[in-house]
């Protein structure tokens, strides 16, 4: 990802809707998991910690670990994250400071190397899982959406449901939720993006994200979306159709 990238995330994930209902996702996952004493999780590729401060909030870890492969996200979160465990690694080859863990999140992560590139990487973690442990996955959906938008955060893949689910199998994970989010919102996004669609990919140095603040109505209302559809989910709706896949896979 481009370190511009990084430094519009740092400054709106707390408060932008896109990060707040992705965070309204992760939470439909909290009432599954038991919360022993020694509970331990880890963000896989953190980016500038805004979810490490949520999970710390909802789930209160013995142990909360997150790396990621960019030295500025690492810093950012560190300075906002003094008592976890904040780290550089990287997803393809990633160092575990845990001997096992209840709950691994990574979202919008391998999409960047790749499954196949990242595979070694997400068995290693999921061997650490306990049983009963899970493994939370946000990722773009649909290849043909692949857009500017992808290019500047170094998306090299998207996904669908079909395929995310073959990939909990070859992991060795059940499946316990696995659906489209932005399902509301689906038709705007594509409109959105329809310019760069039906243009050539820019290089990586002239590409730039959809995501800018918009105004406090907006984001308002967008957030408030994307909670009515949280709801849906944690009622075990399975949406159709979305931006983004979803999927909680389970150690047997």
């Amino acid at each position: 990802m481009k370190l511009e990238e990084y430094e519009i995330m740092a400054s709106v994930e707390t408060e932008h809707w896109w990060y707040r209902g992705l965070r309204g996702a992760l939470s439909t996952v909290f009432a599954r998991i038991e919360t022993p004493a020694d509970l331990n999780v880890l963000d896989a590729g953190c980016g500038t910690g805004e979810n490490l401060s949520f999970l710390r909030e909802q789930l209160n870890p013995a142990y909360l670990g997150g790396f990621d492969v960019a030295p500025f996200a690492v810093q950012h979160a560190k300075q906002k994250h003094s008592d976890a465990d904040v780290y550089q690694s990287d997803i393809c080859d990633p160092v575990l400071h845990c001997d096992d863990y209840d709950l691994i999140t990574s979202c919008d992560v391998i999409c960047i190397p790749g499954v196949e590139a990242a595979f070694d990487g997400l068995t290693r973690m999921v061997d650490r899982l306990r049983r009963g442990g899970r493994l939370v996955l946000n990722l773009p959906a649909y290849p043909w959406l692949y857009s500017q938008h992808d290019v500047a955060y170094g998306t090299k893949e998207r996904y669908t449901a079909t395929s995310v689910r073959k990939l909990m199998k070859d992991l060795g994970l059940s499946v316990e939720i696995l659906t489209y989010r932005m399902c509301c919102l689906f038709p705007l996004v594509v409109l959105r993006r329809t310019p760069s669609l039906l243009r050539l990919n820019p290089s990586i140095e002239d590409a730039r994200s959809n995501v800018r603040m918009p105004s406090p109505f907006v984001n308002g209302l967008l957030s408030g979306i994307l909670a009515v559809e949280n709801s849906a989910i944690r009622g075990r709706i399975v949406l159709p159709f979305g931006s983004s896949v979803f999927c909680v896979g389970r150690k047997p």
